[in-house]
């Protein structure tokens, strides 16, 4: 009941109109905040759903709100726009982690269609490759019934619990729930970005950052291991990018102040973490917030989503 209570007050808020008032209230008001909201993937619809993914039609409509009420820019325009003293309003930056194919394929579109800028994360050993994530296999494995949220919901649970894991543990663990499924259930890996496609967009204003080689927790990798996760990485981004501004993205937004003295070592601009919440001037920029709405497929929810985390400064 208080679920459903404040789902309600929320859906008052936004269909009321209070929400495009308190943007406009905001934007003029003492000091500016950046936004950064992180999806994962965009698939065409509910009926072609893959995990973390967000239907094409709902990625728009949160893009058209974006949009109308701020000013979207990548994590570098907006960190150097809320470092100005005299500034004022609220910034947006559009993030895609991991490299998924569907963020050119069902994202790019429509990020053109508003002339959104975006900034995508690269795992860059996968580059033009098929590769299946072991969150992904998961997500396949269990699903099994038409309602792909239910499903979605329980890899949430059961993936939530693997991240701090060793890689062997995982293996292991994915190894024997691959074991119960279904005899000729069929587990398919991910298209992901390659070259021609990162060009392209690099274009249209889309911005390219590190999400280390391999999608390891860094908080588990001993040092040496994690410098080479990380300049292999970011080599490979400048040399193909023709740019020495590289942004890092914390692989599950795992770190702590070892991982984050050595990204900042290995010379990247910023660094984002899953950490919810604002960013505001004399914000750490190797601890950048973040807000992840990849499940969030309700349009009011949304809008007063922005709106708290607009107020957080």
């Amino acid at each position: 009941m208080r679920v459903m209570i404040k789902n309600l007050a929320k859906y008052m808020y936004h269909y009321s109109g209070m929400g495009k008032c308190m943007f406009r209230t905001l934007r003029n008001s003492k000091g500016p905040v950046l936004l950064t909201i992180v999806y994962h993937r965009i698939c065409r619809s509910m009926d072609s759903y893959e995990y973390m993914a967000m239907p094409a039609d709902v990625f728009e409509s949160h893009v058209k709100v974006l949009n109308d009420n701020f000013k979207i820019v990548t994590i570098a325009e907006g960190l150097d726009l809320v470092c100005k003293e005299k500034r004022k309003g609220i910034y947006v930056s559009i993030n895609f982690d991991d490299g998924y194919m569907d963020n050119y394929t069902h994202a790019f579109p429509i990020l053109k269609k508003y002339g959104a800028p975006a900034n995508i994360f690269l795992t860059t050993d996968f580059i033009g490759q098929e590769h299946l994530f072991w969150w992904d296999e998961v997500f396949q494995t269990i699903h099994r019934s038409g309602n792909s949220l239910r499903d979605a919901y329980r890899a949430i649970r059961i993936n939530d619990s693997l991240m701090d894991r060793k890689g062997s543990e995982i293996e292991d663990f994915v190894d024997n729930l691959r074991k119960q499924a279904p005899a000729g259930k069929k587990i398919n890996p991910s298209l992901m970005l390659g070259w021609n496609e990162i060009k392209e967009m690099t274009a249209s204003g889309i911005s390219f950052g590190s999400h280390t080689k391999s999608h390891g927790n860094m908080r588990l990798m001993e040092d040496a291991k994690m410098r080479s996760e990380l300049m292999e990485s970011k080599l490979c981004l400048e040399e193909k990018l023709g740019t020495k501004e590289i942004g890092f993205c914390y692989p599950f937004g795992i770190y702590d102040d070892r991982v984050r003295g050595i990204v900042k070592d290995a010379g990247f601009n910023y660094a984002r973490t899953c950490v919810k919440g604002s960013n505001y001037k004399n914000i750490d920029r190797f601890s950048l917030k973040s807000i992840d709405v990849s499940f969030l497929l309700d349009k009011a929810l949304f809008t007063s989503l922005l709106s708290f985390y607009s107020l957080m400064r």
